[in-house]
């Protein structure tokens, strides 16, 4: 084992929380909040949470899961995983700004596939996202001396018509907490209008092809490279060595490791591995948003309206 600290900058690690336990039972929600408990003390960035598959289903739907563990957690992200198309995107917009006010700004969700085919994902992520813009930062005053609760010109409909959606608005939740919260997608035809990449590929020299892709398609679309982050699942068995290794070729900006249970060898070795060699922060010195977390900017919205 490797025995120097590293240079290479610390890995992104969203913790895929598998939907039954090593024994085939569903993931009860004591069973998660302490997979969440020991994800979060070992220093992962996001818990990526989905509705397991049709022959072994998770207990709950994500979003749900998501908001149980918004009020058991403090730093960890929460990252929902929904193909697009599967809730209408008014509603998928609602709750995931709603997770972000409950969470304090650690939401996002996942757009697993391309549901009913890219064109379609692209403009769903794209609604979603325009929703997300209904008020400005500073449109809810609260003046009750005034009367006024929000400002009416700090409230936006989207009226969008495209090929597949129609959806006027304006959402009903207040801007959410980062702008928007972290959209993440597993399709690369799909990461233009994403923040993080979840490759499914454990294959290393994949992952770096994509990348190098994805941070070029960047670069054409007017955006920084870093703005859309990669990360590819952790193959099996691999340890620090090999994380550190990645990390240095630059083949990925983090990983997806999957979990089954809080006693899983990579919170209690690897993470330690990884910490003492400087590739895993602290929880509670990465930022307090999830964007803070990952490296992303957050979006800058509409410009506040000018003071009468």
């Amino acid at each position: 084992m490797t025995s120097g600290q590293n240079t290479a900058p610390a890995p992104l690690l969203v913790a895929s929380v598998a939907p039954r336990t090593a024994g085939g039972a569903p993931l009860d929600l004591r069973g998660l909040k302490a997979l969440a408990y020991a994800a979060e003390r070992a220093g992962l960035d996001a818990l990526l949470l989905g509705d397991g598959t049709a022959e072994a289903p998770a207990a709950f739907e994500g979003t749900t899961a998501a908001a149980a563990l918004a009020a058991a957690t403090e730093h960890i992200g929460l990252l929902p995983a929904t193909p697009p198309g599967d809730l209408a995107p008014y509603h998928l917009a609602r709750i995931t700004a709603s997770l972000d006010h409950l969470s304090h700004g650690r939401a996002g969700w996942c757009a697993t596939g391309t549901g009913p085919g890219t064109a379609a994902a692209a403009e769903y992520l794209h609604v979603v996202k325009g929703l997300w813009e209904s008020f400005d930062a500073d449109a809810f005053v609260h003046d009750r001396a005034g009367g006024v609760y929000w400002r009416l010109d700090g409230l936006h409909r989207l009226d969008h018509t495209g090929e597949h959606y129609t959806v006027a608005g304006p959402l009903n939740v207040a801007r959410p907490p980062q702008g928007h919260p972290v959209t993440a997608v597993t399709d690369p035809a799909l990461a233009a209008g994403a923040d993080l990449l979840l490759l499914e590929t454990g294959d290393p020299a994949e992952a770096g092809r994509i990348r190098a892709r994805v941070r070029q398609d960047a670069l054409d679309a007017g955006r920084d490279a870093d703005a859309v982050k990669v990360a590819f699942t952790l193959p099996a068995g691999a340890g620090a060595d090999e994380i550190a290794e990645w990390c240095t070729a630059q083949l990925a900006d983090g990983f997806v490791v999957p979990l089954t249970a809080p006693d899983d060898p990579f919170l209690t070795t690897t993470a330690e591995e990884l910490r003492r060699r400087g590739l895993l922060r602290a929880p509670s010195t990465t930022g307090t948003t999830l964007r803070d977390r990952l490296g992303l900017a957050h979006p800058a919205g509409r410009p506040a309206a000018a003071a009468s």
